[in-house]
């Protein structure tokens, strides 16, 4: 649906600390003791409690990475006042941020597009992260620092060697950068005064790290990786893999022996998830992988990340099997998808992933015919969904992804002006 924007340019927040009833389905929604209502610029996002209060240290998380990406602009407070980002967040509940670091992203091994431009990852090398985790430090934020190990997005879909490593040609020399750009890194944000709490050793590595040479575009938009020889390339599970983890922990434990290190995953629940669990634990553990948390993305319009109770048994299962903390490092909800309001629907996938029990998941709301709308309300909603279900099942704390970006980008949690959106108050749940 459309944004609704007044220039009213305040924000109230009602807080009742009564008890409430448990949370309704939609149709059924009134408002009640407890609930969390929050107005900026004439749209207001209003929100039940979560069912189950979360710990003083629960990670409120916003990724914040693009906020000195060209373009990105200034931000604001709720009424206009420019404000630095890290300084407008923890009015919002964030008590953490997370910063990607590439290694080169202005270099020549990034893709090109159909028209033959680069496609320029971002401002994320070092001295844009230490700009920034300086500044998270300043407003009492606490800094999880994730390194891609690429110049480019690292995902399951592509692991790209950095263009100033290609020349290796052996896993203990790719081994011995990984260590020395690991010490770089955290010795530069350590010497500043702005060392991280949380470090994770590469990005989504479900489907290996370090493993393909380049990255092309086709006619499709499609991105297709090439993979490097394997005598250095680091596929899942395999002796390279473990050797890189092992090398990125070894440099991040010597400079930082106070951070929590994170192993960030997209889907490692695969076929019987306490029978892989249990297989999977066993090979880190044989390697000798020393870390304290498991990431994981979790995105409700991908059927590989399954439904909100698929999410909950998955951290539930971690924890078990693992005696490790669990993070959602990565969610997030569309607030708009098309201009025209008729067609800003959700995939059916969201419907899906989002019902629990045969009902959608409380606070979520759907059209007359079911369906699961694109709002700023929903994608309030659909956070606080993850967040509870996050809590319930024990979770150390949940990340939004992409709110940093402004105006039409889909994941938003500002306005083009720079302003908060409501939506972004989910984090100050409880």
């Amino acid at each position: 649906m459309k944004r609704s924007i007044f220039i009213l340019g305040a924000v109230t927040m009602a807080f009742a600390f009564a008890s409430c009833d448990l949370p309704s389905y939609p149709g059924e929604k009134n408002i009640k003791p407890g609930e969390v209502s929050v107005s900026v610029d004439g749209e207001t996002v209003t929100l039940d409690p979560l069912s189950v209060s979360p710990s003083a240290s629960f990670m409120r998380g916003f990724d914040a990475s693009a906020c000195n990406d060209s373009g990105t602009g200034t931000y604001s407070d709720a009424s206009g006042n420019i404000k630095d980002i890290f300084e407008v967040l923890p009015d919002f509940g964030v008590n953490w941020v997370r910063l990607r670091v590439w290694n080169n992203p202005s270099s020549g091994n990034i893709p090109t597009d159909t028209s033959g431009n680069k496609t320029v990852a971002g401002a994320s090398d070092l001295d844009t992260v230490l700009d920034q985790a300086v500044r998270a430090k300043k407003y009492g934020l606490k800094v999880l620092l994730d390194f891609h190990y690429s110049d480019y997005w690292a995902d399951p879909a592509k692991q790209v060697i950095p263009s100033d490593w290609l020349s290796c040609t052996t896993s203990d020399e790719m081994a011995e950068k990984v260590s020395d750009w690991t010490e770089e890194v955290l010795t530069a944000l350590a010497e500043a005064g702005a060392a991280p709490n949380m470090i994770q050793i590469g990005n989504e590595i479900s489907s290996g790290m370090l493993k393909h040479k380049s990255i092309t575009i086709d006619s499709s938009n499609e991105e297709k990786a090439t993979e490097a020889d394997s005598s250095i390339a680091g596929t899942f599970l395999s002796a390279n893999y473990f050797k890189y983890l092992v090398s990125g922990i070894s440099a991040a434990r010597s400079v930082c022996p106070n951070a929590k290190i994170m192993l960030h995953f997209t889907d490692i629940n695969r076929g019987n998830p306490l029978t892989y669990l249990a297989s999977f634990k066993t090979a880190f553990e044989t390697a000798g992988v020393d870390y304290d948390v498991v990431g994981l993305s979790y995105y409700p319009e991908w059927s590989s990340h399954g439904s909100l109770s698929a999410l909950g048994e998955k951290i539930a299962s971690l924890k078990a099997t693992y005696k490790k903390e669990v993070v959602v490092v990565e969610t997030s909800a569309p607030n708009t998808i098309d201009s025209d309001s008729s067609k800003n629907f959700y995939a059916d996938q969201y419907v899906t992933n989002l019902t629990v029990d045969g009902k959608i998941y409380e606070g979520i709301e759907q059209s007359s015919d079911g369906k699961v709308y694109a709002s700023v309300q929903n994608q309030a909603a659909i956070i606080r969904a993850v967040m509870d279900v996050a809590v319930k099942n024990g979770a150390l704390g949940v990340f939004t992804w992409g709110g940093e970006y402004k105006g039409d980008w889909k994941y938003g949690l500002f306005y083009g002006s720079g302003k908060p959106m409501p939506s972004l108050a989910v984090l100050k749940l409880n």
